[in-house]
């Protein structure tokens, strides 16, 4: 969205300009003296200062009138790994010129250019900021392009964003500065492919007959039999019915339900001012993301809860089972807002949200990398009412024995290959050297 930089939320930073107010209060002074003593020449000098003065202040406090910025990136969701464009577009909506401008744009960690042309790194907020200067014809529109490579999960906004411009000899400057876009980049876990890794409980729905009858299963046909009172209609076989010259009803075999719900322990360590494990929180995020995307691809329905997820509009921490893409991605996008820092224990978040996620017969799946007394308690709880229950562990010690419950180790394939912490806090030069020459920003001018 083109924001124009006469809307109430731009901040303008310009410092008054006491030096150029008290330059034309002396060129005053001068012309008056000059016009005092009869010297013509004291008076075209003091003049000619005074509108170049005069002028370069007025030229520089419009030169950001109607002026519209916006950068927006070619997709607002991307896995880690993913490159993204940044589309920076400057508009003079103004018949006056503007002889200079430049665009500071600040890129958070996270997101790292794949061009260090006109980029520089910002050591002392982390980030990097994207330098373009160009000059802008009345009515002009100039676009540049950038690209940038997702690193780590999370959501990124990009700005906030330092327009400067000034006169046409650079004596009077401004500087304004708007808040950051309200549009940003979604960046989902990383997914780690399961083909052909067993899922801690092998197949945990459906394919395993339920002592307690809990759903009939279209899929399994048992047998036909003569058609009771109470029968549902829908269980009527009207072909069968039709020849037999009787009404016949299918009978079925019943099975568990299909859902699976993923759940995440966000915590790594046993109190929050011990830090947190990174790798071990990275570790079961990726596990979550990977073991929810191939139960979804193998056909079951597919819920979430977690606790750590940053309480954000449109973010869940707490997803009912379903299926579709769509759906999948609810759960992505929670698991991309998950932090190490949690006030509420999961086992209290599963008992005071997640019953909408857990339906009955639904099979869990808890991802954690440390084990509360809480959670083992509310997980045998769970096994006791009817749910298959398993543990994937991807802590740094050995996976724990729980009584009753398989503890399936999962360090392996959902461990961080690289120290994702330092990539993130700092980006290397030679990152920078790779990718010089690369996806080069371009510019590309029209008219309005």
């Amino acid at each position: 969205m083109m924001r124009t930089f006469r809307e109430k939320r731009t901040r303008d930073l310009r410092a008054p300009d006491v030096i150029g107010e008290l330059f034309m209060l002396l060129m005053i002074v001068v012309i008056g003296v000059g016009a005092g003593t009869g010297s013509a020449l004291v008076v075209a000098l003091g003049a000619t200062a005074f509108v170049i003065s005069a002028g370069g202040t007025l030229w520089s406090k419009m030169s950001l009138s109607e002026v519209a910025y916006g950068a927006e990136p070619s997709d607002t969701h991307a896995f880690v790994g993913d490159e993204v464009e940044i589309v920076m577009t400057l508009e003079n909506r103004k018949p006056l010129p503007i002889p200079w401008v430049q665009i500071i744009e600040f890129l958070p960690t996270g997101l790292t250019p794949l061009s260090d042309e006109n980029v520089k790194r910002r050591a002392y907020a982390g980030g990097s900021e994207i330098v373009e200067t160009t000059s802008l014809a009345s009515y002009e529109r100039v676009r540049f392009r950038h690209r940038v490579r997702a690193h780590h999960r999370g959501h990124y906004s990009i700005g906030p964003t330092e327009l400067r411009s000034g006169d046409l000899f650079g004596l009077f400057g401004t500087v304004r500065r708007d808040a950051r876009s309200p549009q940003g980049i979604t960046v989902y876990p990383r997914i780690v492919p399961l083909d052909g890794w067993e899922l801690p409980a092998a197949k945990p729905m459906g394919d395993i007959l339920a002592r307690n009858m809990l759903l009939d299963d279209p899929s399994r046909p048992r047998s036909v039999r003569d058609y009771l009172p109470g029968d549902p209609l829908k269980r009527i076989d009207w072909k069968l019915s039709a020849k037999r010259d009787e009404l016949t009803v299918r009978t079925y075999d019943q099975s568990v339900s299909n859902d699976v719900v993923v759940m995440l322990e966000s915590r790594t360590v046993d109190y929050a001012w011990h830090g947190y494990r990174y790798d071990v929180l990275e570790s079961a995020v990726t596990g979550a993301a990977s073991i929810a995307v191939r139960c979804s691809d193998l056909g079951y329905r597919v819920g979430l809860v977690a606790n750590g997820v940053r309480p954000t509009r449109g973010v869940l921490s707490v997803v009912p089972p379903g299926d579709g893409p769509h759906h999948v991605r609810s759960i992505l996008e929670g698991l991309a807002f998950v932090q190490p820092l949690s006030f509420t224990a999961l086992e209290t978040h599963a008992m005071e949200r997640g019953t909408a996620a857990i339906t009955s017969g639904a099979s869990i799946i808890l991802v954690a990398g440390y084990l509360t007394e809480g959670v083992v308690s509310y997980l045998h709880l769970e096994q006791q009412q009817g749910h298959r229950v398993s543990i994937a562990w991807v802590g740094r010690e050995e996976p724990p024995h729980v009584t009753g419950i398989r503890v399936s180790d999962c360090r392996e394939p959902f461990k961080i290959d690289e120290d994702a912490e330092d990539l993130i806090m700092s980006i290397a030069d030679e990152q920078f050297e790779m990718h010089s020459r690369m996806n080069q920003p371009t510019r590309e001018y029209d008219h309005v």
